[in-house]
């Protein structure tokens, strides 16, 4: 990798980290949960199951995924570089992130692999996700 692409690299991921530092307390734009649900449906149900009690996928269960620390659900072989990283509280914000650059806020992670939604889908998911407590 050469020193420009390393450096932007660096630079969106601390970019990355500061939003959701300096948003946590800001709250994201409401989004249409019921339009989330559809969206969870069309993009995130290959990998990820969302009612208390599923099993995992490719991708942790996400019920009650709003306030719980990254890389606590019960069962799920995280990545190590998502465990090496990992260092925050699940919030609507640090969601919303994840969802659009999961590989700029942990390289390595297994869900680099996913290229993000629309921000206007990014909305109603994290909305939808808030619901499933």
């Amino acid at each position: 990798m050469n020193l420009p692409t390393r450096f932007t690299r660096n630079a969106l991921a601390a970019a990355a980290a500061a939003a959701i530092c300096f948003s946590a307390g800001a709250g994201r734009a409401a989004g249409d949960a019921e339009k989330g649900k559809a969206a969870f449906v069309r993009q995130c149900a290959l990998c990820h199951t969302i009612e208390k009690g599923d099993p995992n996928r490719f991708g942790p269960n996400l019920s009650g995924i709003v306030g719980k620390k990254a890389g606590s659900v019960a069962g799920y072989d995280y990545s190590r570089a998502f465990m090496a990283a990992a260092k925050w509280e699940w919030s609507e914000d640090a969601l919303g992130s994840w969802i659009m650059f999961p590989g700029v806020m942990v390289p390595g992670t297994a869900m680099a692999i996913f290229q993000g939604v629309a921000e206007k889908d990014r909305d109603d998911i994290v909305a939808y996700l808030a619901t499933k407590k």
